[in-house]
């Protein structure tokens, strides 16, 4: 038995910054009551034209207790952290940040992009770490389009960013076990693939439509799986593409607010009081 969609989960339009909407499946009231664990998080920016005088930049902000990672279908964005990090993205990139114990950073386009113009499109996605991790170190890995292993065949492109997959494993390093798969169909292809059935599991889908056991989820939707076997199958209506996720789930307490995701609001007050402290360090 296949593993089969409980819920198709609409996205909600939501303002980020004036002009700039995104698409967000998590976290949305369609959601509620639906295991997504250890995913806290999904914003879909783009595809949208930036330019110098019309950004999509992201001030100095403070994060803890979750990983942040941006996956860049398009453009170019430029990050910095408070750990010193810094790294230049372009499209097919993925940078994985572990905010830890408290990071600063910020996200902004490079000044020649800005200079020149250029679209951008991607995805934002929170992953919580569990209670043992929430105040490791701070870290952040920068994963090119190179180092990105790929499944080529049949109209099918399956990038696997994280997790072990069809015998290849991710460049990402991950603090429980999660699988995130960026696929890119042609028109009538067929996927047949297998997550463990330990895991949670979910599809969005950025462009397209795709079906699964029957049901059709359309662009900006996410389809989420139940347990059963481990195997699914997915057809390509139009040309699709999609980001598929899975993850053990983490049996724990979240408390999410703002920029933090912790196990109780204790803990969220406990984080702003040391961001106003400057704990969280500076950006050179």
């Amino acid at each position: 038995m296949s593993r089969e969609i409980i819920k198709i989960i609409r996205s909600e339009k939501q303002e980020i910054m004036p002009g700039r909407i995104v698409n967000a499946p998590l976290p949305t009231d369609d959601a509620e009551n639906i295991e997504t664990s250890p995913f806290v998080v999904l914003h879909h920016f783009g595809p949208f034209e930036v330019n110098y005088l019309n950004k999509f930049a992201f001030e100095p902000h403070p994060h803890r207790g979750f990983e942040a990672v941006t996956i860049l279908f398009e453009g170019e964005m430029e990050h910095r952290d408070s750990t010193g990090s810094h790294g230049k993205l372009s499209g097919g990139d993925v940078q994985w940040m572990t905010a830890g114990s408290g990071v600063l950073h910020d996200e902004k386009q490079p000044q020649d992009f800005l200079e020149k113009g250029g679209i951008i499109h991607g995805i934002q996605l929170w992953i919580n770490l569990p209670r043992e991790f929430k105040m490791v170190n701070p870290g952040y890995q920068d994963i090119g389009s190179k180092d990105i292993p790929a499944i080529n065949g049949n109209g099918v492109t399956e990038r696997i960013i994280a997790g072990t997959y069809k015998s290849k494993t991710g460049a990402a390093k991950t603090y429980s076990p999660v699988t995130a798969i960026h696929g890119i169909m042609e028109k009538g292809a067929k996927i047949a693939g297998s997550i463990p059935n330990d895991q949670n599991m979910m599809i969005y889908v950025t462009k397209g439509k795709i079906s699964s056991g029957g049901r059709d989820i359309l662009q900006s939707e996410m389809a989420m799986f139940g347990a059963g076997d481990e195997n699914y199958e997915i057809t390509a209506q139009e040309p699709s593409e999609y980001l598929l996720l899975a993850g053990e789930p983490i049996n724990e307490p979240v408390v999410q607010y703002g920029p933090f995701v912790m196990n109780t609001m204790g803990e969220i007050k406990q984080a702003f009081l040391d961001y106003r402290e400057g704990k969280f360090g500076t950006l050179n």
